[in-house]
């Protein structure tokens, strides 16, 4: 595997200031490399780059990018072994698990987008609902706002940070990306991979900072639209700073999802979604099952099968081909986990396997482990534990399960298990989140056509899909009147006969009786000169319409 050498991007140069970090492999703690750090005066270059590119970006032909973005996908291909070699050393997922999520989530995302360029926020027109603007010419255009910044976290920090800079490239914003300082390689590959598919120098700058370099970035006026995937404390900062300027902000802050397993769910595959939607990534996912919520009648069966796959589960070295879980990212979070779970223990929960830190290796790692004799009390149901634990309480009726489910200040996404129809129907209606699915868990984000985002303390906005896109867009309105009537009716001077003619159109047009409609319709012609000299026909004709009107 060929590591990169560190340096950042701006404008399409490979740039290095003089501060370097050391980057550790958290599965073995050996250094895998330096990278180097961005000053400020690099980060303002980074802005300047991107605002002097946002001109030829903003009128990009949609066929150069869509060709742009099949050469990126083309690039990734040739590399995706690579990439997913390089976030089991620097992230710590196993290779098949960062090449099934994070590889193939940006391949199918640059191919959806390289396909459909010009459908993606198309012009709209609109039909005026006024029938005296029925003769005008409206239309919705969905135009870029200019430089964009996305600061992404260390959990995902392929995936989450790629799927942003797609989106923004999209709709045409130049993007300053400032990747996770703990796993800065595979943030600067994003750059590799898009330099080398050909985008303009300047579009997209990649510079892993410090703290105080980001905050200034965050306050530069030039930055119009700020993406920030991480905890709900520096989302709560980064709206702050952002306030300042009135800038654009997108925020996903993480969640507390709960699964459900209802009765009548098939127990086996519920199980096996439950212990790979947990454990996946070492839980450290905003969207990792964090509460099980299981029909009493079938708490037993599920608890059963659930440990003896998650006990079959292999924990080490993630570049080894059998190994199904890997360490956690870094020492911080794993003592969260540790401090959930003990919390949990002291309160009454029962461990029912894992619960400690794995001694007998030397990274961080902390065992699949699954809690019974949970409830709201206990952080583990009630905090972000981001980590591999699954805690499971069970539940009398549907009515409960839901109102355990929503007890959470997150509300991220939530997953159903169920074989009826309408049960799945009803429970999706009802959770609090962003995004529900049934009978899987988590596999929305990468899904290019869906929405990412969440409400309560899970942040705001949207991300991805031709919702989130409207979010990082400037939504213009645009009317155009080419009747040639020299003046309208609502225009001076109101003197004469105007007040009369607008007291019968609204009559005309709403009020409830027919009769009174009709008697309405009836005075206006009376002064049909005076209307047809401001009023084109079509306007006139859907105005005379609503007499039928029910």
């Amino acid at each position: 595997m060929t590591l990169l050498d560190g340096r950042f991007f701006v404008a399409n140069e490979r740039l290095a200031s003089g501060e370097k970090i050391t980057v550790e492999n958290p599965a073995t703690l050996e250094p895998i490399g330096e990278a180097f750090l961005a000053s400020s005066a690099d980060c303002r270059r980074a802005i300047d780059a991107a605002k002097k590119a946002f001109p030829l970006w903003r009128d990009f032909p949609a066929a150069e990018k869509r060709k742009l973005f099949l050469k990126a996908k083309a690039v990734l291909l040739g590399r995706a072994t690579e990439i997913a070699r390089l976030l089991a050393v620097e992230k710590g997922t196993p290779v098949v698990e960062s090449l099934a999520n994070e590889v193939f989530s940006i391949v199918e995302t640059l191919d959806y987008y390289g396909r459909n360029q010009k459908k993606t926020l198309a012009p709209k027109k609109v039909r005026a609902h006024i029938p005296l603007f029925a003769h005008k010419k409206n239309r919705y255009l969905f135009q870029p706002l200019g430089p964009s910044l996305v600061i992404s976290p260390w959990n995902f920090p392929f995936m989450i940070p790629f799927l942003d800079v797609i989106s923004e490239l999209t709709v045409g914003n130049t993007v300053v990306l400032r990747p996770s300082t703990s796993t800065p390689f595979t943030g600067l590959a994003i750059g590799e991979i898009m330099t080398a598919a050909g985008v303009p120098p300047g579009v997209l700058n990649i510079v892993p900072c410090r703290v105080p370099q980001a905050e200034e970035m965050l306050v530069n006026t030039d930055i119009q639209s700020i993406a920030f995937t991480g905890s709900v404390g520096v989302g709560k900062r980064i709206l702050e700073l952002a306030s300042r300027n009135l800038t654009n902000v997108v925020l996903e802050l993480g969640g507390k999802d709960p699964m459900i397993v209802f009765r009548d769910a098939d127990i086996e595959q519920a199980a096996l979604g439950a212990v790979w939607a947990a454990f996946m990534n070492a839980g450290q996912s905003c969207a990792s099952v964090e509460r099980v919520y299981v029909a009493e009648e079938i708490a037993e069966k599920f608890m059963s099968r659930t440990l003896k796959i998650t006990r079959a589960l292999r924990v080490g070295n993630p570049l080894e081909s059998d190994v199904d879980v890997g360490p956690m990212e870094n020492l911080g979070q794993l003592r969260i986990v540790e401090e959930h779970v003990q919390e949990a223990a002291d309160k009454g929960a029962e461990i029912l396997c894992g619960g400690r830190r794995l001694e007998n290796l030397p990274g961080y790692f902390f065992p699949p482990s699954v809690l019974a004799k949970v409830d709201h009390k206990m952080k583990i149901m009630t905090e972000e534990t981001f980590g591999p634990v699954l805690p499971v309480m069970t539940f009398r009726d549907p009515e409960e399960a839901i109102a355990l489910a929503n007890d959470s200040h997150y509300g991220l996404t939530a997953s159903v298990w169920t074989r009826n129809k309408k049960t799945a129907q009803w429970a999706a209606e009802r959770l609090e989140a962003g995004g529900v699915t049934v009978n899987d868990h988590m596999t929305t984000f990468s899904e290019p056509k869906a929405i990412w985002g969440g409400i309560k303390q899970t942040g705001m906005g949207r991300t991805h899909g031709p919702y989130g896109l409207l979010e990082i867009v400037n939504i213009k309105f645009v009317s155009a009147d080419f009747s040639g009537k020299k003046k309208r009716m609502w225009w001076y001077p109101y003197a004469g006969t105007k007040l009369e003619i607008m007291e019968k159109a609204l009559a005309l047009m709403h009020h409830p009786r027919f009769k009174e409609r009709l008697g309405a319709l009836v005075s206006i012609l009376r002064h049909l000169r005076t209307v047809i000299a401001v009023l084109p026909l079509k306007s006139l004709l859907r105005v005379t319409g609503r007499l039928f009107r029910r």
